[in-house]
């Protein structure tokens, strides 16, 4: 098959925005996986077929960076595209334009082909490659760096328990609601004055219903006039490490 890259319309709603009237950055992780969900229905490899075999596309890395969050009432398209197929991994990207189609943002995703049955990976099938196409081009340079926890005393902690509204389909935590846990965590001067320019997430562990976790945050450093912090997101009960996150933000003008 020859490569088709595939794109998405999202109009940003009014229970998507901040104060500030801007997307969320968990409405642009939505807008993400909405597309790669669609990519998939649209090639024959969807979230039901998969499922109904015991099988699913687990998420295990983020990296999304965004230059300009588009606004209430503006159309955002969604390009995305596989990048590589090996073993038992595949590498998703992405691009955002706005209405002038600039691009506004871009991410790049590490998914794990998985047996839910069996609880293990699964080889890569060579039919995604065929059904999908493969575009080798990356949005994202230098797309998965190594995390460091940075060991500090002076870290804000969160305690939350998982809601049932935090559930998706395979009966764990959505992928994207980890953010808010992150965000939660953030410094409030931080969260208030600057906007969120970089987002890294590591999937180490799943969490269900009922479960209480612990989100940490540590500012680890100011680059130039932005601000680095480094989260940890802990099952209390088991102390495992359920995610890993690293955010950039930038100084509101």
């Amino acid at each position: 098959m020859i490569n088709q890259n595939f794109k998405m319309e999202f109009e940003v709603h009014f229970h998507e925005v901040n104060p500030h009237e801007e997307a969320t950055p968990l409405t642009m992780l939505y807008y993400l996986e909405d597309t790669a969900i669609a990519h998939s229905e649209a090639v024959g490899f969807g979230v039901g077929r998969l499922k109904a075999e015991g099988l699913a596309w687990i998420l295990n890395r983020w990296h999304l960076q965004i230059d300009h969050y588009p606004r209430q009432g503006e159309t955002v398209t969604i390009e995305t595209w596989p990048s590589n197929f090996e073993r038992f991994y595949a590498t998703r990207e992405f691009l955002i334009r706005n209405s002038k189609q600039d691009i506004i943002g871009r991410a790049s995703s590490l998914w794990i082909f998985y047996n839910l049955l069996k609880k293990r990976p699964l080889r890569v099938w060579p039919e995604f490659q065929e059904a999908y196409g493969l575009n080798s081009a990356r949005a994202i340079e230098d797309t998965f760096a190594a995390f460091n926890k940075e060991e500090t005393k002076n870290e804000e902690v969160k305690v939350f328990s998982v809601r049932r509204s935090d559930i998706d389909t395979n009966g764990h935590v959505n992928n994207a609601n980890y953010l808010q846990w992150i965000l939660e965590a953030v410094p409030e001067n931080i969260y208030q004055e600057c906007y969120l320019s970089s987002l890294e997430i590591l999937y180490k562990k799943e969490t269900t219903y009922g479960s209480k976790i612990h989100s940490h945050c540590v500012l680890d450093r100011t680059e130039d006039l932005n601000f680095v912090c480094n989260h940890q997101i802990l099952g209390e009960d088991s102390g495992l490490e359920l995610a890993l996150a690293k955010t950039a933000w930038v100084p509101r003008s």
